[in-house]
């Protein structure tokens, strides 16, 4: 019974001693997911989301977005404006995440991975088409 607690008590002071912040670490990490926004892709992008699961009359918003420097994007969706930041994950997607507000001033969360490269970008997302959330496919391509 003692020879079980000596051992519990030696494992658990290895898990602590892996658990705490090392000597010389000022900071906090990022995490290795998240990377800024590279400078190579703020510019003036344009592009357009389809309905990809259309049943009688398939939906498209255009797109019209400005990504800066500094990871952010400010821009249209359809009829309405958008705006949030603009990042780099670890797989070189660029992620857009904010809000779009539609015409009539109502906020939809916007949330884009995007592969590709420094003039274009494409993936799959879950939109909202008049009002209804369906499958869709973005394409964007830097114009300037």
């Amino acid at each position: 019974m003692a020879r079980n607690a000596i051992i519990i008590a030696a494992l658990a002071l290895a898990a602590a001693g892996c658990s705490h912040a090392t000597a010389g670490t000022g900071a906090v990490e990022p995490s290795a997911s998240v990377r800024e926004a590279a400078p190579g892709l703020a510019g003036h992008w344009q592009g357009t989301v389809w309905e990809t699961g259309a049943h009688l009359v398939q939906g498209r918003t255009p797109l019209d977005l400005t990504i800066k420097d500094d990871g952010t994007w400010t821009g249209k969706i359809g009829k309405g404006e958008g705006s949030g930041t603009a990042r780099l994950d670890r797989q070189g997607n660029l992620v857009l995440s904010g809000v779009a507000k539609t015409a009539d001033s109502v906020p939809t969360a916007v949330r884009y991975a995007l592969r590709g490269d420094g003039t274009r970008r494409w993936g799959e997302i879950v939109g909202d088409f008049s009002g209804r959330p369906e499958h869709g496919s973005v394409s964007l391509r830097k114009v300037d």
